[in-house]
């Protein structure tokens, strides 16, 4: 009998209402299974009934099988032998156990595995039976473990890796937020001198070394199953306990601290002389954060504590040790450092960490100590094509910052004392020689022009004035005569200060001088290139109904206008991919979203032929009090901050008043009185920006606590705002 009949059979049995299935299963829905399931290379399709389990029924494939045994009409003693275990899921053996009709996995006796669905349905002589459909997924699982371990496994030490590591935390961060008892530790370790074991031996014997480490943690039956690798010679181990575990905090540290201390141990080969120890930082979960990349960076600071302590030892998180402590009282902003009017050399970082006396002490990390701090706050996702001034710290001058900063884009400043003596000229003189030596570019601040030191000035790849030196004719003179260094004016904050700083001769300009209105101009007549970025910034910023038609007429009138839409819209910023219309945005994005990056495009048109940080800084404002605005304790329109950002500064670009681009603009009128007036619902915005671009912290402080705001979330959303500028600019180039 053929699966064609059975089939037309069972059809035949529901019109006679004789094959009403058991479950609330009709037939068609069987027909369903089968037509699924039935593949003549790896389905085997049986039929069984009555109490000894007598076989009716067997498609091609599972007779094939039955001919490699021997024959019975017995399934127990025939077809269940080759899948041990089969009858014990067998509905239509024990009456009193319930069954589910859900699909199960089974190896038979040769190893292959396979699918098995099961249904009791009334076979065509009204009699109830019992259906096995099984399909062969031996490849597809073989293929599934395949790409499992090239997305979780990690090729080289065989244990799970980083993205394993995330979405096992992910799991473990889901029940914190649901106020479930579980705690834990994160273990960050990495080898002591590994480095010199790969300069000095190779690589493949390196990795020889990381392959007999794991071995050994993984047969401890304490790390066995809790270990991932990171990269390179980082690792973690990962510890969960219900909360209720420890009588105290103290009671599990110690714990911990006597599993992680049986790792410390010297690891080398028999061929090699270098042994290496491992240093471990732990931080602990929910104490130290909730989500993993708060705990693993704390893990990352515990961890240099142990090597600055010697190595080889586990060194524990402690709050004083954290940045992020600090930045509850300190914030960081990038000030521009240019050119000319319009071109950017790079960017200033610069943090109210700076003015604190401590910073040096032991034991205090702070953001400029270590590289990683760096990544924590996420300073490498601003890292663009320009330079980065930064002040110096000892710790740049550390193995594992050498290894890592990219010295290239780091240019290291220098601030001298303003009296020094030839005694700390002499050791000034030799730290700059070694910071050179390891390949960092210098910048110095402090120096007088009449008194310049030219021991260290001859040192220097770049050099800061200061406004109290104020002898042009001194800077003059000592530009002219030191033409290898690269000399930079400091705040130059109006055009004055900008001719007056090019006359005299500096090569670049550290202010904002490009952002101040020129008074006493009248309105100025768009060109032709400009107006329709100009209408469409009319078109987007009214906060009634935006007239899409009138929008996409305007778009379609200028191919160019078109394409830059559209890069901004497929851009990683925006987040949208394969986007080709306007009405097509609409149905993704909606109409106030879409109304932002209209404006976006055209405030880049309106002041492309600005100074490209004029349109950095409004953006950069428009995002960053969006990203704020949850947080107020009085919440505020996203989407009118952002449009207040955007505006804050356009008048400049048109250069006009804001009163006449108001004029021609229909902002909303909390946005209008906000501009124009020190009352508006968001003036308070406007002096916060101006503040924070000049790092004025105390005003951003008493601003910050005013509207109760976490410090934290704020220079967070600085850092977002500023990646997410770099992100669209990526896009437009």
């Amino acid at each position: 009998m053929d699966i064609k009949n059975v089939i037309d059979k069972v059809f035949k049995a529901k019109d006679n209402a004789l094959g009403k299935l058991h479950h609330k299963t009709d037939t068609r829905s069987l027909l369903g299974d089968i037509s699924y399931m039935l593949d003549p290379q790896d389905t085997e399709i049986v039929v069984v009934r009555g109490k000894n389990c007598h076989i009716i029924f067997t498609n091609e494939r599972a007779g094939e099988r039955l001919m490699d045994v021997d024959r019975s009409d017995l399934c127990k003693s025939s077809f269940a032998k080759q899948f041990p275990g089969l009858c014990e899921k067998c509905p239509n053996g024990d009456k009193s156990k319930s069954y589910n009709n859900d699909p199960f996995e089974m190896t038979d006796t040769s190893g292959r595995t396979y699918s098995i669905r099961r249904n009791s349905f009334n076979w065509t002589d009204g009699k109830p039976a019992t259906i096995f459909i099984m399909r062969d997924i031996t490849h597809e699982k073989e293929a599934n473990e395949r790409l499992y371990a090239l997305a979780y496994i990690d090729q080289l030490t065989g244990i799970p890796n980083r993205q394993k590591l995330k979405e096992d935390f992910a799991l473990i961060e889901e029940d914190i937020s649901k106020n479930k008892p579980v705690s834990g530790i994160i273990a960050l370790f990495d080898l002591d001198h590994f480095k010199t074991v790969n300069d000095t031996y190779g690589h493949n014997t390196g990795d020889v070394v990381l392959r007999r480490l794991t071995e050994h943690l993984q047969a401890n039956s304490h790390f066995s199953d809790r270990l991932y690798r990171l990269g390179g010679d980082e690792f973690v181990i990962l510890f969960t306990n219900p909360s209720e575990a420890f009588k105290s905090h103290d009671k599990m540290r110690d714990h911990y601290s006597a599993i992680l201390s049986t790792a410390l141990q010297s690891y080398t080969l028999p061929s090699i002389s270098v042994k290496c120890t491992l240093s471990i930082g732990v931080s602990f979960f929910p104490k130290h954060g909730y989500n993993l990349s708060d705990i693993l960076r704390k893990a990352d600071i515990a961890l240099y504590q142990a090597k600055a302590a010697g190595r080889n030892q586990v060194a524990f998180f402690e709050d004083h040790y954290d940045t992020a402590q600090k930045f509850k009282d300190m914030y960081i902003n990038i000030q521009p450092i240019l050119m000319g009017v319009g071109k950017t050399f790079g960017y200033e970082l610069v943090d109210r960490s700076q003015g604190n006396k401590d910073k040096d002490k032991d034991g205090v990390v702070t953001l400029n100590e270590f590289n990683r701090t760096l990544d924590a706050l996420g300073l490498n996702d601003i890292e663009s094509k320009h330079h980065y001034f930064i002040q110096y710290s000892s710790q740049l001058q550390s193995p594992a910052v050498l290894k890592n900063l990219p010295r290239d884009k780091f240019i290291v400043q220098l601030n001298l004392p303003p009296k020094i003596t030839a005694a700390e000229i002499k050791q000034h003189e030799g730290l700059y020689n070694e910071l050179k030596g390891h390949g960092y570019k210098l910048a110095l601040t402090g120096l007088d022009s009449a008194n310049p030191i030219m021991e260290l000035l001859s040192i220097a790849d770049y050099c800061k004035f200061t406004p109290k030196d104020t002898n042009r004719n001194r800077q003059k003179l000592l530009i002219a005569k030191n033409q290898r260094v690269r000399f930079i004016a400091t705040d130059v904050d109006s055009l004055e200060d900008f001719l007056t700083a090019k006359e005299t001769g500096f090569h670049m300009f550290q202010g904002f001088y490009f952002n101040q209105p020129v008074e006493g101009r009248k309105t100025k007549e768009l060109s032709p290139l400009k107006f329709n970025y100009f209408r469409l910034m009319k078109l987007s910023s009214t906060d009634d109904y935006m007239d899409f038609r009138n929008i996409s007429d305007v778009i379609a009138s200028d191919v160019a206008l078109s394409y830059k839409l559209l890069r901004i819209l497929n851009s990683a910023a925006v987040g949208l991919r394969n986007v080709s219309s306007i009405s097509s945005a609409v149905a993704y994005m909606g109409e106030e979203s879409l109304k932002k990056w209209i404006a976006v495009l055209a405030l880049r048109g309106i002041a492309e032929d600005k100074p490209l940080e004029l349109v950095r800084m409004s953006l950069i404002r428009a995002r960053f009090g969006e990203l704020l605005a949850p947080g107020f304790r009085i919440k505020r329109n996203p989407q009118q901050v952002f449009m207040f950002g955007m505006l804050s500064l356009l008048h400049i670009a048109l250069e006009m008043s804001r009163e006449q681009m108001l004029e021609d603009i229909p902002v909303a009128e909390d946005i209008r009185d906000s501009l124009l007036s020190r009352h508006g619902v968001y003036s308070d915005l406007l002096r916060f920006y101006e503040n924070y671009e000049y790092a004025n912290w105390e005003a951003v402080s008493q601003f910050v606590e005013e509207n109760q705001l976490d410090p934290t979330m704020v220079n967070d959303a600085y850092i977002t705002a500023v990646k997410w500028y770099n992100d669209l600019t990526n896009s437009m180039h």
